[in-house]
């Protein structure tokens, strides 16, 4: 469950995070006192250009992290129900942060062939296959099922 509160919480702060790293270098450069998006200390035009361009885009931090929320809720998810609207909630705002940042802070994303996003899909196949060997492991487990050691309080 942390992992999946960690991993429905961390684009939000990425996104914080970039946000005010950039308004800080922009405001250093300006000296925080001029509101002239021109008034600069840079001497170049790169220099300047690299201060007020976002971040650049890499998409397979994004799909490795939606592949870890896709395997941590199939292994896990048959044991623990609440890591299915976990990873939904988590999913939604990774694909709401993410098109946010790509309207408005990225530098333009650089081509990506259909390699990665092939070579993404198949694994995501295994998915389904985690959740039902790890759901029969669950079901049909004597440790997981049998409650011996407990004993009863009276009340």
């Amino acid at each position: 469950m942390e992992t999946m509160i960690f991993n429905a919480i961390y684009p939000i702060l990425e996104f914080v995070g970039y946000w005010a790293m950039r308004y800080w270098f922009r405001c250093t450069d300006r000296s925080c006192c001029s509101w002239d998006k021109y008034d600069t200390k840079k001497r170049s035009i790169n220099a300047y250009i690299d201060i007020y361009v976002g971040p650049i885009y890499a998409m397979h931090y994004k799909y490795s992290t939606m592949l870890n929320v896709a395997f941590v809720t199939m292994m896990f998810g048959f044991g623990i129900p609440l890591l299915f609207p976990l990873a939904a909630f988590a999913l939604w705002f990774l694909f709401l942060v993410e098109k946010t940042m790509l309207y408005y802070s990225y530098q333009r994303p650089p081509i990506y062939d259909e390699k990665l996003n092939n070579s993404v899909l198949i694994a995501m196949r295994a998915a389904p296959l985690y959740f039902f060997a790890f759901g029969y492991w669950m079901v049909s487990s004597n440790q997981l099922l049998k409650n011996d050691h407990l004993t009863p309080i009276a009340s």
